[in-house]
């Protein structure tokens, strides 16, 4: 892939410098017909001029948008690399996979890759092709017109003088702004968290008060920031100006006369007056550069560390004690689960023994906050817990960071990705298309259409009911022997809970499916209630009632 990537980018450079070639060339070849036509007259053959210039043209419209295509499926390609690199490491690192659940978390992950992916686009491809161009039209200077080679070595000295301040400029500049954001974000959160208390601030403070208190300190100052990055910019395109414009004084006073002789004269004028057209804009790009580097010194990983609440910091650095676990799996085939003295959390008050030894239908039951989702997320070794959890009668023991491939847990929200049905069933993994058709024909999702269907933002937005479905599908692809579910029919009307409800009866006749679940369906087929608060389990098989507690 990321060779791939490479030649993907080096090749929307070529074309970058193609454009740049030919976007010089047109502006050259046009400046030398007009004065030709001046100075020559009917004399000068027309023709080949109006050929070439519109060749020109055509070679910069066709290479400007070949660059634009090929350059945003680079940036496209590199983006994908660096998220699927960064999702791998939070699937192997517990810390990081409970810190992408909150959106905040995500946004963060999502701007920092953009901006470490944007850098060829936005800084590398017309930096590159602009320092070619620059070479080789000194080159030109040289070969037509080699007296007035020392106005353009001039001013490209000029040119790479404010470039290479204006970097230095722009990358000390990209760790204030970075410190900026970071306060800024910091003021912003504390002054939502305390939204409850706004109103008693009326009480107590008079209304200039008020308006001084509601303004973030940290708001004026990160666009100042980033208000000194652009005006270093403007200087420095204000100081590229007045250098051309005193080269164009110093070249007429040198060469008065002159240009009614020869038609390659009008050419370094006219390069002179346009500099900002086709040099100045180059750093505007700059501001790309920064970007890259501010996201490349906070990193992705580092990112979503720091937007963590302290607290939730604090908490995974206690249960981990050390390094984050790392994510282990097996695959041995699971056909019984035993729980002996469990707690999964403070709320639960009695530990938990069980034994499940043949596939079916067990269900979690209790009021909200009871400790189900805590018991199902402990199964599955995503949370700490106390007690022995082992499966096939103690031949597989259960450890907080330990994912058994053969156990799916379906959350209880199910996050929908921007992208393609294939993309939100297959989540990353080399999947077949007929097997995806084949689960959505399974979870009674085939009516969504083909699987390059889009949804997400701009695309088909999916009910609950859908949602959950979509996630049991996620399951059911990697064909698990044990399921668990957390609040499979929540907000759900009677028909998705119907749906739902012949899914589960259906996948519990080849599978152990665990429900944690203050809403039971009178159509759900169950094996046992695992009444977690009134310790007691209940066997729909024969009626019977045991303690579920030791």
């Amino acid at each position: 892939m990321q060779t791939n990537t490479l030649k993907t980018n080096l090749l929307a450079l070529l074309l970058s410098v193609t454009y740049s070639l030919a976007a010089m060339g047109l502006l050259l070849v046009s400046s030398w017909f007009i004065a030709a036509a001046s100075v020559m007259g009917s004399s000068l053959n027309y023709m080949l001029p109006a050929v070439i210039i519109r060749a020109l043209a055509l070679i910069r419209i066709a290479s400007g948008y070949a660059a634009l295509l090929v350059g945003h499926s680079g940036f496209f390609k590199s983006l994908q690399t660096k998220r699927m690199a960064l999702f791998a490491t939070s699937l192997n690192n517990l810390s990081l996979l409970e810190q992408v659940k909150n959106s905040a978390q995500v946004e963060t992950m999502s701007t920092t890759t953009e901006q470490q992916a944007a850098l060829w686009i936005a800084w590398v491809n017309q930096n590159a092709a602009m320092f070619i161009t620059l070479l080789l039209l000194n080159i030109s200077i040289y070969l037509l017109i080699p007296g007035h080679l020392i106005y353009v070595l001039c001013v490209t000295f000029a040119f790479v003088l404010v470039y290479g301040q204006l970097i230095v400029f722009g990358l000390k500049q990209a760790v204030k702004i970075a410190k900026q954001k970071e306060r800024f974000v910091t003021e912003f959160d504390d002054k939502l968290h305390s939204s409850p208390l706004w109103h008693l601030q009326t009480e107590f403070l008079d209304n200039h008060t008020l308006q001084k208190n509601s303004q973030f300190a940290s708001t004026s100052q990160l666009l100042n920031a980033q208000q000194t990055q652009q005006k270093a910019i403007f200087y420095g395109q204000l100081c590229l100006q007045l250098f051309a414009i005193l080269a164009l004084y110093l070249l007429f006073t040198q060469y008065a006369g002159a240009a009614s002789q020869n038609a390659l004269f009008i050419l370094v004028p006219m390069l002179l007056l346009s500099i900002n057209d086709w040099l100045g804009k180059l750093l505007q790009s700059q501001s790309g550069l920064v970007d890259f580097m501010q996201a490349k010194q906070d990193g992705a990983e580092k990112a979503l560390v720091n937007t963590v609440d302290k607290q939730a910091q604090q908490q995974a650095q206690q249960q981990a004690q050390s390094s984050p676990p790392q994510i282990t799996r097996h695959s041995q085939a699971i056909h019984a689960l035993s729980l002996k003295k469990v707690t999964a959390c403070s709320v639960q008050r009695l530990p938990i023994s069980i034994e499940i030894n043949h596939a079916g239908c067990y269900l979690f039951e209790g009021s909200s906050g009871a400790g189900k989702s805590s018991l199902l997320k402990a199964i599955a070794g995503l949370q700490p817990f106390q007690g022995d959890i082992s499966f096939n009668q103690q031949s597989i023991v259960q450890q907080f960071g330990k994912l058994h491939e053969r156990i799916v847990y379906c959350g209880q929200s199910a996050p929908v990705l921007d992208g393609s049905l294939a993309e939100n069933l297959s989540l990353g993994h080399e999947i077949e298309q007929d097997a995806l058709q084949q689960v959505l024909n399974d979870v009674n999702l085939s009516y969504l259409g083909a699987l390059t269907q889009w949804l997400g933002s701009g695309g088909r937005q999916l009910s609950g009911g859908e949602r959950q479905r979509l996630n049991l599908a996620r399951a059911l692809l990697f064909k698990p022997d044990v399921v668990l579910i957390d609040e499979p029919f929540e907000a759900l009307d009677n028909h998705n809970i119907a749906l739902m409800v012949e899914l589960i009866n259906q996948l519990s006749k080849s599978c152990i499916v665990l429900i944690a679940s203050h809403i039971v369906p009178q159509a759900l087929t169950l094996n046992q209630r695992i009444d977690i608060e009134n310790e007691r389990v209940f066997s729909e098989e024969n009626g019977s009632e045991e303690k579920c507690y030791g």
